[in-house]
């Protein structure tokens, strides 16, 4: 299960080797349909990938920070810098494949 990432609990969370946010909100329909995939990923990925949903309406600098002007938006961090970032209704399969793509790519 991904975690509840706050503005206050982002810088730790974005240090993890490899860290997926999603940010959204719960008016967001777009948002809510993605969030098994997330859920599935999240349980597939324990303990090498990190995963947590960011609700902009409760956190809102870290969004403007990151200039995220569409929900849902999924950054993915390495080591505290972005490195990946997909915007609007995103699939299963497709989050995969930047996940494996990026777990290939870091050590």
């Amino acid at each position: 299960m991904p975690l509840a990432i706050t503005d206050e609990t982002f810088p730790d969370f974005i240090m993890h080797p490899l860290a997926v946010l999603s940010f959204t909100s719960p008016w967001c329909t777009v948002c809510r349909k993605i969030h098994p995939a997330l859920d599935a990923l999240s349980a597939q990925h324990q303990g090498r990938i990190a995963f947590g949903i960011l609700d902009v309406s409760v956190s809102p600098d870290t969004p403007a920070r990151f200039g995220v002007l569409a929900l849902p938006t999924i950054i993915v961090f390495n080591s505290g810098s972005e490195v990946s970032r997909l915007s609007g209704s995103v699939s299963r399969a497709e989050l995969e494949r930047v996940l494996d793509e990026l777990s290939c790519s870091i050590t």
